[in-house]
């Protein structure tokens, strides 16, 4: 008997291939096998996302440096993770809506269309202009994934890692944040009804720790470099981000001022 796969000469009885860890299935397709199949990655607790989930946890150094080191089966990829965070996004920023930005957002449509009648500017739904900002908010975070690169390459400059690395290292922090994000979200704001402000400055507290743990662990520094380290990067971060948000809405102010000349 050989593997389908690699064509390796496998034994009767095993259940993976020894050389190239395939699973040896026999069986034919049916409803429940191909169920299975699709289920399984996903509720299996021996799997590699919830492996990946939790190992950033607890032995984050681990997940980081596997990828990079050739060992690319023992846990989710990260690109391969971004994308399943960004679908499951998509459909819980349909299913649980902020309403907070709803409320703003129906506010300063009214605001905008009764403040001057008399005017013939063009009706400006911003409520459709919000909704569909956070339908591709989380594809937005997910850029700046090699900005967030750029900031540790420039930071750990001496570490040994080149930017590739980094965008792989920073694809796995800021995707499992972001599932701790919309788990947070459902729990505290929309079932508890937390102010989203409080939230937002909660997360904040929790995104700059779990960064500042994640690379402590990732290059053996002590409690002292650590945070000497995370405040460095946390500064540039914001700094670049803020610079990005500055140039993008002068984009979008100048885009929206050539439509109302139209």
């Amino acid at each position: 008997m050989n593997c389908k796969s690699c064509s390796s000469e496998i034994k009767e009885n095993n259940r993976f291939c020894s050389n190239c860890g395939s699973k040896i299935v026999n069986d034919r397709l049916s409803l429940k096998g191909t169920w299975e199949e699709f289920v399984g990655p996903f509720f299996s607790w021996d799997n590699n996302f919830w492996r990946t989930f939790f190992d950033l946890f607890t032995n984050p150094k681990d997940v980081l440096e596997a990828y990079i080191s050739g060992a690319r089966k023992k846990y989710f990829q990260p690109f391969s993770f971004i994308i399943l965070y960004a679908t499951i996004a998509v459909f819980f920023y349909k299913f649980f809506p902020l309403e907070i930005i709803m409320d703003y957002s129906k506010g300063f449509t009214d605001g905008l269309n009764t403040s001057n009648p008399s005017a013939k500017l063009p009706k400006f739904d911003m409520k459709n202009y919000m909704e569909s900002i956070m339908s591709y908010y989380n594809f937005f975070v997910l850029l700046l994934i090699p900005v967030y690169a750029l900031t540790s390459l420039i930071i750990y400059n001496k570490r040994g890692h080149n930017f590739f690395e980094h965008l792989v290292f920073n694809s796995y922090i800021q995707t499992n944040l972001g599932f701790i994000s919309l788990v947070m979200q459902v729990i505290l704001v929309n079932v508890l009804g937390m102010n989203f402000g409080v939230y937002s400055i909660l997360f904040l507290f929790i995104f700059i720790f779990f960064t500042i743990y994640i690379f402590k662990k990732l290059y053996n520094q002590n409690l002292k470099q650590s945070i000497s380290s995370g405040i460095k990067y946390i500064s540039l971060f914001f700094a670049l981000y803020f610079g990005i948000i500055a140039v993008f809405s002068i984009l979008f102010g100048i885009i929206y001022a050539l439509t109302l000349l139209k």
